[in-house]
């Protein structure tokens, strides 16, 4: 479970000194520093063949279990004991999906398939990787609370504090509950790995597409059939794009459940040749543009400006902004005149 204690009745003083976990938890994505110890593979287990191996009804009934009950899925001072998330979507893709050889090319050689990040951990535990046809990544998508999004439509020119909250503490309960599942598939003698919870993850500047990660919750979610991307570069799902994302990697053969579509923004209106650009209206960065799209240098130059704002006015160690993610048509769900231009 997570050690980082919740404020109750009060802020967080000198957040820039004090919140070690908030602080713990930016350089982990940035730098690949302070990720918890790997769980080991019980190899006795591994030997033994289990008689009740997890599922896909199982990841769904898991996950979403964790979000409703678990205890680190909840705000802290001025909104202690809401929680962070809701219902959550699932979704699977198998590791020799050839759609992680097409990342290699489009995001860049620097992105992991599920088989090098699979390797990476058998190698760890001294084991023979799988083949990728025997390696499956669970996907998971968590929509911010109503409250979170109203907040943070109604915010201008800096995140809502709600939706800085979520962003810092999200992150920590996704990583923390995502642990606690990969720990359990392991004793199990099931290889399994978080790629963002370990030491060999870290988001830099890449010559190709600027900012970026070796692995992006976004494209595995898309690759797992949960949404497509928008002009602000959220994923628009079923339950709209703001969410928080997370995936891991097992050594199951799991089913895709979810059709995914062949155009990567099939759910956005600007996209889909219906007018719209309320995301770019909304981007105090002016960050997104019918001729650019994203600007990812200009959004990040916001973003990390906002790490001093929420120091200042909210007292975490967080940077964050997701304006363009609501107060638009997309907020909440997939818009009705992009659904009519599906397939079937």
């Amino acid at each position: 479970m997570n050690k980082r204690p919740r404020m109750k009745d009060r802020y967080r003083r000198f957040s820039f000194l004090s919140d070690v976990e908030g602080m713990k938890n930016a350089l982990g994505e940035m730098r690949g520093l302070f990720v918890s110890k790997q769980p080991v593979l019980n190899q006795n287990a591994r030997r033994i063949k289990q008689p009740n191996i997890p599922d896909e009804k199982w990841f769904i009934q898991t996950i979403k279990h964790k979000v409703a009950n678990h205890p680190d899925n909840a705000m802290e001072y001025p909104f202690y004991g809401e929680p962070i998330f809701e219902d959550p979507l699932i979704g699977f893709v198998r590791g020799s999906d050839p759609i992680f050889d097409q990342f290699q090319k489009i995001i860049g050689p620097h992105h992991f398939t599920p088989r090098e990040i699979m390797k990476w951990q058998a190698d760890n535990n001294g084991v023979v990787p799988p083949d990728a046809d025997d390696i499956s990544v669970v996907s998971f998508v968590m929509p911010f609370t109503g409250r979170t999004k109203q907040d943070n439509a109604s915010a201008g020119d800096w995140v809502a504090e709600r939706w800085a909250q979520g962003r810092l503490l999200g992150e920590i309960f996704s990583q923390t509950f995502v642990r606690e599942i990969v720990a359990g598939l392991m004793d199990q003698g099931i290889l399994a790995v978080s790629p963002d919870a370990t030491p060999i993850f870290n988001k830099k500047r890449y010559p190709r597409v600027g900012w970026a990660s070796p692995w992006s919750h976004r494209h595995i979610a898309y690759a797992a059939g949960l949404g497509t991307f928008g002009m602000h570069d959220f994923l628009i799902t079923e339950k709209g794009c703001a969410h928080r994302l997370g995936s891991f990697v097992v050594n199951l053969k799991l089913e895709p459940n979810r059709q995914r579509p062949a155009d990567i923004h099939a759910h956005c209106l600007q996209y889909q040749g219906v007018s719209c650009l309320k995301c770019a209206q909304r981007c105090p960065a002016k960050a997104i543009s019918s001729e650019k799209a994203h600007d990812k240098e200009a959004c990040y130059e916001k973003v990390a400006a906002s790490l001093k704002y929420c120091n200042t006015n909210y007292h975490i160690f967080i940077y964050g902004c997701g304006l363009c993610a609501t107060g638009v048509p997309c907020e909440s769900h997939i818009p009705e005149a992009t659904i009519k231009k599906l397939p079937g």
